[in-house]
């Protein structure tokens, strides 16, 4: 994504500084996508088929799964203007405005080999308010984990993956999450840190938050071992 934004989305934005959406023309938000830059952009894209194609399966509409649409933050977000995108404080965030917009059916997340989404800041931000919106709203589908090979939590994705999932869910600590802005990451740790429990309630929600989702995949009692606390 890093190659597509600065090569694709900036040349073609330059002359009006708008978002890649707003340039291509908008529309209501379907699904929100959470990623980490540095996984190849043709497993970026057949992960989001796959869903795309998941989910008409699962609404009975097989002939029309490339009408959903999804927010992606490279291509949704105005790359021209990305501090104001951000906001100065997690309320203020396209990401958190985006999913609870009202018409945001779930968050699909995009995991490579290396589980990399789930090392990253704002990724493992949008986990948690994906689960606190799941929470409130019963019609929220909540978490769909996605590979190039299928969705994850509908049992589809090799068990390579679900190996991988596994073994990061063993070693995950929300606190060693990384960003690329260090405010960003600030930010997220003052919202974790102010919450009941703090990063030893958050890690083992988070955790136990992907392995439900990951419950109908290969290596079930594996990968939905008791998280350490």
């Amino acid at each position: 994504m890093y190659y597509v934004v600065s090569n694709l989305v900036m040349p073609l934005t330059r002359s009006r500084r708008l978002s890649y959406a707003e340039l291509a023309g908008p529309n209501k938000v379907n699904w929100f996508i959470s990623h980490f830059w540095g996984t190849s952009f043709r497993h970026f894209v057949f992960s989001i088929r796959k869903h795309a194609e998941s989910v008409a399966v699962a609404n009975n509409y097989i002939g029309n799964w490339a009408d959903r649409t999804y927010w992606i933050c490279s291509l949704s977000n105005n790359q021209w203007n990305v501090a104001e995108e951000v906001g100065q404080s997690w309320e203020e965030s396209s990401f958190y405005l985006t999913l609870t917009c009202g018409y945001c059916a779930g968050t699909a997340m995009i995991l490579d080999d290396e589980a990399m989404p789930l090392t990253r800041a704002w990724c493992l931000f949008e986990v948690l308010q994906t689960k606190e919106i799941g929470d409130r709203q019963n019609s929220f589908e909540g978490l769909w984990l996605c590979t190039a090979t299928g969705v994850l939590h509908k049992g589809k994705a090799g068990v390579d993956v679900a190996m991988r999932i596994a073994e990061r869910l063993s070693t995950l600590k929300l606190e060693d999450a990384t960003a690329s802005v260090q405010k960003d990451k600030d930010m997220i740790d003052d919202l974790v840190s102010q919450m009941p429990g703090g990063f030893n309630a958050m890690n083992a929600f988070v955790k136990q938050n992907i392995a439900e989702a990951t419950s109908s995949a290969p290596l079930k009692g594996f990968c939905c071992r008791k998280p350490e606390q």
